[in-house]
């Protein structure tokens, strides 16, 4: 589940991201999650997403992830990889976590900042 929030919006759900980015670090919309696969149905814009069997969202991940890759590059010429590893400049496409935390290292969507830091002091 997800929803799109603003700046104003009280946090009513786990996770937040923004994302669309319009480069220098502004971004275009906001929303939250129950989970990362709320958060990548978010950035599709398709609430059908998180109800998709495993292909057809694995499929969905792929699509995002090459249209990402595609979109880093005519931006600052980046040559990033899409697989299933991590890496520098790569989209991991295993799991919807490691889709947005891989999209979030590239600085294609931005985690909200709490959550990072919890992750790291988890890790």
């Amino acid at each position: 589940m997800y929803r799109r929030v603003n700046p104003t919006s009280r946090q009513a759900l786990q996770l937040r991201m923004l994302f669309q980015p319009a480069g220098d670090g502004v971004f275009f919309r906001a929303c939250e999650a129950d989970g990362f696969r709320g958060l990548v149905a978010a950035i599709l814009d398709d609430p059908a997403y998180e109800s998709a069997p495993v292909m057809e969202r694995l499929v969905q991940r792929l699509r995002l992830a090459n249209d990402a890759a595609l979109l880093l590059e005519i931006g600052d010429g980046r040559q990033i990889q899409v697989g299933d590893q991590d890496a520098v400049d790569a989209v991991n496409v295993a799991t919807d976590e490691l889709l947005i935390r891989s999209l979030d290292r590239l600085r294609y969507v931005s985690l909200e900042t709490g959550m990072a830091a919890r992750e790291r002091l988890r890790g």
